[in-house]
């Protein structure tokens, strides 16, 4: 039997920010393991369309275990949603009424250790979301990239202010032996930086990493191009980040695409009531925007 581990955020209240609604078409970006599809099929089953879409094979088949009983009308598609267009093409679907984004981290990756992607973890250093793909993997960074490289994939993308200091030990250490596991970084990290307060001192680290292998910028931006052409007029997309590099990204979209408009003039956060039963939400930001 499978155990759902991920709480989405937002569960109490996403049918209705998104005005989800019978007869609607619903693009899920990044399904998961089916946390907000699950809401969305538990209110409305087979009155709405549900398309559940993600990049790695093995978090799409829990989802599809998961939701398929909920609803008659559900279909899941392999794909990075960067490429949604295309991939809803091919089942003949040309617009959706409502998108929703998390962009966050699952659970399912963080708790299935041979992933890489978690501090504790024994495993070698990964950190991609489709393990098929033959993309660059965290280990190979670490180990063969110049401490400039680092460095700067760390403070770009993980807002690392110890950057420097970071890469200079990773440098220092692979000089004796391969950093071949997620702990083996986390303690080079944590050596680099000290702990102070409650959040893991690699936490910006394997951020950066992460989102570096995964070229998750990129996709963000090639799917923010796609976007209007997907929805019809009085279409929405939901947004749910977790980091300030992920929301300035989308504010940005929001205020400068002239197809879009947001629908709340600042970005909503969760209540106190979410953030004590589901610690995970405390950074998420939601925004949502209309097709004009």
């Amino acid at each position: 039997m499978i155990t759902y581990k991920h709480t989405p955020v937002f569960a109490n209240s996403i049918c209705n920010l998104l005005d989800i609604q019978a007869g609607h078409v619903i693009l899920d970006c990044t399904c998961g393991e089916g946390g907000h599809g699950a809401i969305i099929l538990e209110k409305f089953g087979s009155q709405v369309f549900y398309v559940g879409l993600d990049r790695d094979p093995q978090i799409l088949e829990i989802a599809k275990q998961r939701l398929q009983p909920l609803s008659k009308k559900a279909i899941f598609l392999l794909s990075p949603y960067s490429n949604a267009k295309e991939a809803l093409a091919e089942k003949s679907i040309l617009q959706v009424d409502r998108i929703l984004v998390d962009l966050g981290l699952s659970m399912f990756h963080l708790n299935h250790m041979e992933r890489g992607f978690s501090f504790n973890s024994d495993e070698k250093l990964d950190m991609r979301f489709d393990q098929t793909e033959k993309s660059i993997t965290a280990f190979e960074i670490i180990n063969s990239y110049k401490e400039d490289e680092i460095s700067d994939i760390i403070y770009i993308y993980g807002e690392e202010h110890a950057s420097r200091k970071i890469a200079r030990n990773i440098i220092s250490e692979r000089k004796r032996k391969p950093i071949q596991t997620c702990t083996d970084l986390a303690r080079i990290v944590s050596k680099s930086k000290g702990f102070a307060g409650k959040i893991h001192p690699a936490t910006q680290t394997f951020q950066a990493l992460r989102i570096y292998v995964n070229s998750e910028f990129n996709q963000m931006e090639s799917l923010f191009a796609i976007i209007p052409s997907m929805l019809p007029v009085n279409g929405k997309v939901a947004f749910i980040t977790y980091h300030s590099l992920e929301d300035r990204r989308v504010k940005v979209f929001m205020r400068s695409t002239e197809t879009i408009t947001p629908v709340n003039k600042k970005v909503i956060i969760p209540d106190q009531d979410e953030v004590n039963s589901n610690p995970a939400s405390r950074s998420a930001k939601l925004r949502v925007g209309v097709r004009n």
